[in-house]
C-alpha cells in the first residue's frame, strides 16, 4: 500500500514521483526542524482504520532551501528502505549539519 498524502511539485506544476523526491533528497538538504516532529520517519498510527495501516511507516518533512513538503504512508518494504536510506544520507550531508547547528545553537560550529 502506498498513500501519498502530500508531495511537492516540479517546475511544471505536476506532483513529483517518488523517484523525483528521492533525487531531490540527494540534491537538497532537508529542514532539520522536522527532527522534532518524528525525525522524518515514524510508525503511522491513525485514529481510524488502524488495521488498514498496520505495519505502515510515515515519511513527513520538507526541505530547507526549496519548498517541497512530503507526507507519504506505505507498508512497501523496498520503498520504506529506499526512503530511510535517502533521508539518513541527507542528514549526513555537510549542509544539513550546518543548518541543524544553526537552528539548534543559533550558529554554525566548526
Amino acid at each position: 500500500m502506498l498513500e501519498i498524502i502530500e508531495i511537492g511539485k516540479n517546475e511544471h506544476g505536476r506532483e513529483l514521483t517518488i523517484r523525483e523526491l528521492i533525487k531531490k533528497l540527494e540534491e537538497h538538504p532537508l529542514d532539520p526542524g522536522f527532527e522534532q516532529s518524528g525525525n522524518f520517519i515514524f510508525p503511522y498510527q491513525p485514529v481510524r482504520d488502524a488495521k488498514r495501516y498496520a505495519g505502515c511507516k510515515a515519511f513527513f518533512g520538507d526541505f530547507a532551501m526549496i519548498s517541497c513538503r512530503f507526507f507519504i504512508v506505505t507498508d512497501e518494504k523496498v520503498l520504506i528502505e529506499e526512503l530511510i536510506i535517502a533521508i539518513k544520507e541527507n542528514q549526513e550531508r555537510i549542509d544539513y549539519g550546518r543548518l541543524r547547528d544553526l537552528q539548534m545553537n543559533g550558529r554554525v560550529s566548526n
